[in-house]
């Protein structure tokens, strides 16, 4: 073989190495480029939807739950900022008056479980949620009622958050089937604490994973106070830790 044809396949084979090298980084950077997210409308009255700005990925979704006499936007504070900056979609509910829930006491409607899914479903046809990581987080008594309601609301969340608040199903022989871990910030100073006690002690029966982040002394204000943005991160960073399987129903 000449040198010129040497030189000449050289050459070609080079070039399309360089090519298919190219064709890679491109698609690799089409891959990786950041979709806008746009949020919609909440899907109900006085919620409120929070979303980043943009993300290459599906999206986590908390759904957070107010306390007795609070309101969504009130309660959307404690977890917003530093959730949509990790990718998070954040969907504060508002129990619906209307609807017969008074003084946003979760616990004593009915329809609480019910309701809640069904303004989930609405979010995620709306928006790219990974359905894998649908998670809640209840203040007060928004945990209460996610306590009482665990053996239904099991199958809609991958995790929950119970802080300063938390009290176990009335009937506690039943269990959630599905895995649902808990992360709990409480106070013993909080006179309604062992409660929060009770709801733990049925999650360990349950043989369901839990993390017990107990602040010594801490009534309800410090309860309120401790989750500073530092907390909420180190919170939401054990929530994906615990995705679901996918396909679980």
């Amino acid at each position: 073989m000449s040198l010129a044809v040497d030189l000449r396949m050289n050459t070609r084979f080079v070039l399309t190495a360089f090519l298919t090298l190219a064709a890679c980084r491109e698609r690799s950077s089409d891959e990786a480029k950041p979709s806008k997210i746009v949020a919609p409308a909440p899907p109900c009255e006085k919620c409120t939807l929070d979303a980043p700005t943009e993300a290459t990925r599906p999206l986590p979704l908390l759904v957070v739950m107010h306390g007795n006499n609070e309101d969504a936007a009130t309660a959307a504070k404690r977890w917003k900022d530093v959730a949509t900056d990790r990718g998070f979609v954040v969907l504060s509910l508002q129990c619906p008056r209307g609807a017969g829930c008074e003084d946003g006491k979760w616990y004593l409607w009915q329809r609480t479980p019910t309701w809640i899914a069904e303004q989930v479903r609405e979010v995620i046809r709306a928006m790219p949620i990974d359905q894998t990581k649908i998670y809640a987080a209840g203040w007060s008594g928004g945990a209460t009622a996610l306590g009482m309601h665990a053996p239904v609301i099991d199958q809609m969340f991958a995790g929950v958050v119970f802080h300063g608040g938390g009290q176990p199903p009335l009937t506690t022989r039943e269990c959630p089937a599905h895995a649902m871990p808990a992360y709990f910030l409480v106070g013993d100073g909080n006179p309604a604490h062992p409660a929060a006690v009770r709801l733990r002690d049925y999650f360990e029966r349950c043989d369901q994973e839990l993390t017990w982040d107990l602040l010594p002394g801490a009534g309800h204000g410090r309860e309120d106070k401790a989750l500073d943005r530092a907390k909420a991160g180190q919170i939401l960073d054990w929530l994906e830790q615990h995705a679901r399987e996918p396909n679980v129903s």
